[in-house]
């Protein structure tokens, strides 16, 4: 019991807070009804708000299974019908005598009138809600039972009662009907009204109303009442939810993000997504010759997500590339369609439905049909790739489609106008084209996995410098990592992005020197162009040959995978991006018939990075003209080393570390890189109450 209090008295705060703008307009709160479950259990509210000037807001709310109230009724599941209010009375008193009016705010008078002449386990008021509630309302419960329908005294009153009696007629009920004609009730006066002007009636006086027998309440063929705005609109976002629910799939992710997938072309959208609302609207019309309200709209789609947070399936969403069973799965995102590639170990081929959902966001641009037997090597008269760099390119291109291992970071650098964009332009559409195929600098590590949790190349242009933070971003995005943040500041909610993207940059100089993403990054100069030709020409020329160089791509990758397996490196020569440097060595041994053109690429490649890293250290500067001066290895303290080091410092650093400890953190930083050059430095402990390293300086 205290719990339900503790749900109901929340769901009033909630109310309240929602009530507050209306108030201001002059509205006063008048009412709120908790509509139960059989058990006593409250499923969801409605609140009334009265004017002085007789207008009347009502506003159904319901607590979804995050705990946030939301402003609509809860989703039913397909097929099913509104429950009654005070619905938990009926299996509590099976022989009580039942009225059916219309409105809470009726029933409520009448149940209290009832307790106050002690008979309220005699007699019960009931309703489904407001006057156009009746023929969606679940009168199952009512089955068999004794009726008394009390109508409000106009016309959509009668209307009500005639939509009512017509299914509780078919329960085998015994219907009769209060004649307000013959009560002295004003125009829409009900049974409210009736008591407020009767204070001092009994209930001998209440039962010996006039009364006719429901069986002589004939419904008509057309409806003879108006419904006001409100209910309209209410009225069309329950249609609207039938609707959808007719044409999509409601299912979920472990995030609790809520998607549709179209029944007709297996096509996902998240239910917020402007594309989707889009799809709603134009739909909708199409099917009824009827524009939907905005705010029916977003009603309905608040019922939708409820639905599939409560009722739908939780699935795993991709973008654009999936893994399943052994195979990858790439969305072509063709709209209209759900074709997909599936590449396996020794072949590929189109499908028509993959066994994985794939999400298209509104910025995804559909790829070509592949065509099989096409020359990779056309690629390269269109992109400004160096020929040493090429089976690197080719083997980051094919490892975009393996979601299950880390991806390396693709880094161009060169002067200007030495074609970045433009390869890197082409090297996306190829494989992950986007309305916009390049973006400009993130400013902060939030905006890296915002844009990476609806795309799925990151791809930024023109970068100048990454900060610390920045460059620890993108190193947990090409490995897998999730970003949370609050929702809002007057919730506990999280947001959360669970990514991991293949990342490519371009900039005139190199600005990936972080250590831990260095040794994630392949960083290939653009040469100097000497034949110039227009970047829109390339671009009409890829367009031409993107679905031959689509189809080479997956040819070599299809192969590649059938042997990938049976490549290895000795543990001394294993790189950190391990399953990259396999998936390159099986791509040149398809191509060239050895491992060893990419092997000689990547080597190089490594060396560059480590040279690139020590250079950008002055730390490492240091440390590399101290080192020449030990001539065998050493174990020295943290802070002997710091201070030894220090009197190499390069002059007008200002980024020295301030105290042993920050210059230990740097050194291990510095320590793979160091060690490809021969020099081994690790931390070995304390001892007493100093930290000692040991050092080895190369062999000579």
């Amino acid at each position: 019991m205290n719990n339900i209090l503790t749900l109901i008295q929340a769901a009033k705060n909630a109310a309240r807070h929602f009530s507050q703008r209306y108030m201001k307009e002059g509205y006063k709160p008048a009412g709120f009804y908790v509509y139960r479950d059989t058990v006593g259990q409250p499923s969801y509210y409605r609140f009334r708000l009265d004017h002085p000037d007789g207008r009347k807001i009502i506003r159904p709310m319901f607590q979804n299974t995050t705990g946030k109230f939301e402003m609509t009724e809860p989703a039913l599941p397909q097929g099913s019908l509104k429950p009654l209010y005070d619905l938990y009375l009926i299996s509590l008193y099976p022989e009580a005598t039942i009225y059916i009016v219309e409105g809470e705010k009726v029933v409520d008078a009448l149940n209290c009138f009832f307790k106050a002449q002690g008979v309220n386990e005699q007699y019960l008021a009931i309703t489904s809600g407001g006057a156009t509630s009746a023929n969606i309302a679940d009168w199952q419960p009512l089955a068999g039972r004794k009726i008394i329908g009390w109508p409000d005294h106009d016309e959509p009153g009668q209307q009500y009662l005639i939509d009512a009696c017509g299914a509780l007629n078919q329960l085998g009920c015994s219907v009769q009907i209060v004649d307000v004609e013959k009560l002295a009730l004003p125009a829409k006066g009900d049974a409210f009204d009736w008591l407020t002007f009767n204070n001092n009636a009994t209930i001998d006086v209440l039962l010996n109303l006039p009364i006719v027998k429901g069986q002589e309440i004939v419904p008509s063929d057309e409806p003879t009442h108006q419904i006001d705005e409100g209910e309209k609109r209410q009225n069309q976002a329950s249609i609207l939810v039938a609707f959808v629910l007719d044409q999509v799939e409601l299912f979920h992710d472990k995030n609790m993000d809520v998607y549709a997938r179209y029944k007709s072309t297996q096509e996902t959208h998240r239910l917020e997504s402007r594309r989707f609302k889009d799809w709603i609207v134009s739909s909708f019309f199409s099917e009824t010759k009827k524009s939907a309200h905005d705010q029916s709209v977003r009603e309905a789609i608040n019922t939708l997500s409820g639905l599939a947070r409560s009722k739908g399936e939780c699935h795993e969403v991709n973008i654009r590339v999936a893994s399943h069973d052994g195979s990858y799965y790439i969305d072509l995102a063709q709209p209209g369609s759900s074709h997909a590639i599936e590449l396996k170990p020794g072949g590929w081929s189109i499908i028509d439905q993959p066994p994985v959902y794939f999400l298209r966001p509104d910025t995804m641009r559909p790829l070509p049909i592949p065509i099989s037997g096409g020359d990779i090597t056309s690629l390269w008269g269109i992109i400004n790739v160096p020929e040493n760099c090429r089976c690197l390119v080719l083997a980051w291109l094919i490892e975009c489609f393996r979601p299950d291992t880390p991806f390396p970071v693709l880094e161009f650098f060169g002067e200007q106008g030495s074609a970045k964009s433009t390869t890197q332009t082409i090297l996306r559409r190829l494989i992950d084209p986007n309305a916009s195929d390049l973006r400009a600098a993130p400013k902060t590590p939030e905006d890296i996995f915002v844009c990476a949790g609806v795309n799925w190349l990151a791809s930024y242009e023109n970068i100048s410098h990454l900060s610390p933070a920045m460059q620890d971003a993108f190193c947990v995005l090409s490995t897998g990592a999730g970003y949370a943040k609050r929702k809002l500041y007057s919730d506990a909610d999280e947001s959360v992005i669970q990514v991991k993207r293949p990342i490519v940059l371009n900039g005139i100089s190199i600005a990936v020197t972080s250590q831990d993403l260095v040794d994630r990054t392949i960083s290939i100069e653009t040469p100097v162009i000497e034949n110039r030709l227009e970047g829109r020409e390339l671009l009409k020329v890829f367009e031409t040959i993107q679905g031959e160089l689509l189809g080479a791509l997956l040819d070599i990758a299809a192969k590649a995978l059938s042997i990938v397996h049976t490549i290895e490196l000795p543990p001394a020569e294993r790189p950190r991006l391990l399953e990259f440097a396999h998936l390159g060595m099986a791509i040149a041994q398809v191509m060239e018939g050895t491992p060893e053109p990419f092997l000689r690429q990547f080597n190089a490649a490594r060396q560059e990075s480590i040279a690139r890293t020590i250079d950008a250290s002055p730390v490492a500067l240091a440390f590399l003209d101290w080192i020449e001066t030990q001539p065998s290895p050493i174990e020295i303290t943290v802070k002997d080393l710091f201070h030894a080091v220090e009197m190499y410092k390069p002059i007008n650093t200002e980024s020295w570390p301030r105290s042993p400890k920050g210059f230990a953190d740097t050194l291990r930083r510095l320590a793979p890189a160091l060690r490809q050059m021969g020099i081994q430095c690790r931390s070995i402990g304390k001892r007493g109450s100093h930290v000692y390293w040991e050092i080895k300086p190369p062999a000579r």
